[in-house]
């Protein structure tokens, strides 16, 4: 009986319903317990550890896990040193990558991040906002708090809070306005870099990366078939975008091509109304489950 299983680290947090769904459409069965926060998949090789990403950075680093979820801000903020495996970006169809944003109320006086010299700053990732404050030569006060919903302090007991904006929402909902956008942070993959020296786990986690990848990029792509002429050709070429060259199949006894490609989602509008202006005949947009490169 293999007894080998894969220490994995589950994001908690604004996450980890987006990184469900990533792995259903990898493939997965997911099954969750909300109460105990317990995650099984139906890879009986691969143990799900529930971890809030900043502290998950830490576990993988020190080998209490192999390998997990967690953000490029966590890994700053942790200082952990850990093996990049891929970059998952956001785990949303239409990608846009979380902000580490600094905001204050927006009846504050506080207009430039010089106002900010004497005040107080509530956050949950203190060291990236040390060095933010460090590299622009302001001296404040950084008040650690980890707990999911510090907004309704700032403008009562603190002056500005410095955190993640996954949108736009809570900062209208508490009344709060961007000062300065500190960086952006793309959701990653990372491994412990002793575990890859075994080469069963490195095969795990390297075949878990294609999947999840491959998933990620199917939410933002589509396929895309088409007929053109050997005259349309050039300018069809031109239209389509694609991550490798479409396939171009002639069509049996006729000037006529089969061509197939795969495109972004959010251009297929642009595209398939300019295929059809130069003269293409039988356009076919289909979904994609994964597309690994």
């Amino acid at each position: 009986m293999n007894k080998k299983r894969l220490k994995f680290g589950f994001p908690l947090g604004v996450w980890y319903e987006d990184t469900i769904e990533l792995f259903r459409a990898a493939g997965y069965e997911v099954c969750l317990d909300k109460k105990f926060q317990k995650i099984v998949l139906d890879d009986t090789e691969i143990q799900c550890i529930p971890a809030r990403p900043i502290p998950m950075a830490s576990f993988i680093e020190k080998g209490f896990l192999d390998a997990g979820i967690s953000t490029e801000a966590s890994l700053l903020e942790s200082r952990a040193k850990l093996r990049r495996i891929c970059d998952l970006e956001f785990i949303r169809p239409l990608p846009s990558k979380t902000k580490v944003v600094l905001a204050v109320p927006k009846n504050s006086n506080i207009r430039s991040i010089s106002d900010l010299q004497g005040k107080k700053i509530i956050t949950k990732i203190p060291n990236i906002a040390k060095d933010f404050l460090k590299r622009k030569k302001v001296s404040a006060k950084i008040i650690y708090s980890d707990t999911l919903l510090n907004e309704p302090l700032v403008g009562l007991v603190v002056d500005a809070i410095i955190d993640f904006a996954k949108t736009g929402d809570y900062l209208k909902a508490y009344r709060l306005r961007v000062l300065h956008t500190l960086l952006e942070s793309s959701v990653v993959l990372v491994a412990n870099k002793k575990c890859l020296k075994d080469k069963w786990k490195r095969e795990k986690i390297e075949g878990l990366g294609y999947l999840l990848k491959g998933a990620r990029l199917g939410q933002e792509m589509v396929g895309l078939m088409l007929q053109a002429s050997d005259k349309m050709m050039e300018k069809v070429l031109r239209i389509v975008p694609s991550l490798k060259k479409p396939t171009v199949t002639q069509l049996r006894g006729e000037n006529w091509f089969d061509v197939l490609t795969v495109v972004p989602k959010k251009e297929i509008r642009e595209i398939i109304p300019k295929l059809k202006r130069n003269g293409c005949r039988a356009i076919i947009e289909f979904p994609l489950n994964k597309v690994v490169l």
